[in-house]
């Protein structure tokens, strides 16, 4: 029996197209919370960009794919990337010239912007960050690092020099930072781990790089129809796409 459900944001619930949930989902939704399962977001977005989910009670937010955990109102977990990791990614990021957002417990900045992040950004409907410097000492806690860095990149000066990272990507264009043995997967441990639900009443949904580990923990995995093959290949259940309503089906698919 599913007791909890836990969902990626873009691409999975929400439209790359219409930036928003669809009203049929939102049906969905509010159905299978009054059948007393609970909901829950799990994404790679901070809590203050998750702006686009039509004002839905989620029963809890996993953000920056787990650094920190809001779950009854409140914050549960946290966990900042290790602080000499964090310094070495200011520090490629500056001087490789690579755009790169900063992500604190309750602010967000940016190095600077160029057309491709700018590209990445409007794609996800999200607001252009505040520009900050990355050349002095930030002063507070990194929970999160998007950087903008092709496969090149990433092989040749990020994983390198990040020893106590984790380095996720559900974008050819950029990928996340977050502290190390961090994922959504294990996000959803913890959550799971203070309701007294087991694995196995899980589902999750995800379309992404960064959804891979939590598709495989699930009781059920599912993987939407308009993610690529490598993450479909970890999923229980390939349903369809988002445009075509796939977190509709699948839940009927599986008596839900």
């Amino acid at each position: 029996m599913i007791k909890a459900i836990f969902f990626d944001i873009d691409g999975t619930l929400v439209s790359f197209r219409t930036h928003e949930i669809s009203a049929r989902s939102l049906r969905t939704l509010a159905r299978l919370q009054e059948k007393g399962i609970r909901l829950f977001i799990a994404s790679g977005r901070h809590f203050l960009t998750m702006d686009n989910l039509g004002n839905f009670p989620f029963d809890g937010y996993i953000c920056m794919n787990g650094a920190v955990i809001y779950s009854g109102g409140k914050v549960i977990f946290r966990r900042p990337v290790g602080c000499e990791d964090a310094e070495k990614v200011a520090e490629i990021a500056e001087s490789r010239h690579i755009p790169c957002a900063v992500f604190f417990e309750s602010t967000v900045g940016m190095n600077f912007l160029d057309d491709k992040s700018r590209d990445v950004l409007k794609m996800v409907r999200m607001p252009l960050p505040p520009i900050i410097s990355f050349r002095e000492p930030f002063g507070q806690p990194v929970y999160q690092y998007t950087i903008f860095a092709d496969g090149e990149q990433e092989r040749n000066y990020l994983r390198p020099a990040l020893k106590g990272s984790a380095l996720s990507r559900w974008h050819p264009g950029f990928l996340d930072i977050n502290p190390e043995n961090m994922s959504k997967a294990v996000a959803i441990e913890r959550v799971i781990s203070g309701l007294g639900i087991r694995r196995e009443e899980v589902m999750a949904f995800g379309d992404g790089g960064n959804d891979v580990e939590m598709l495989d923990y699930a009781g059920i995995g599912v993987a939407m129809g308009n993610a690529s093959p490598d993450v479909q290949s970890h999923a229980d259940y390939v349903t369809d796409t988002v445009d075509d309503e796939g977190v509709t089906k699948a839940v009927a698919h599986f008596g839900l």
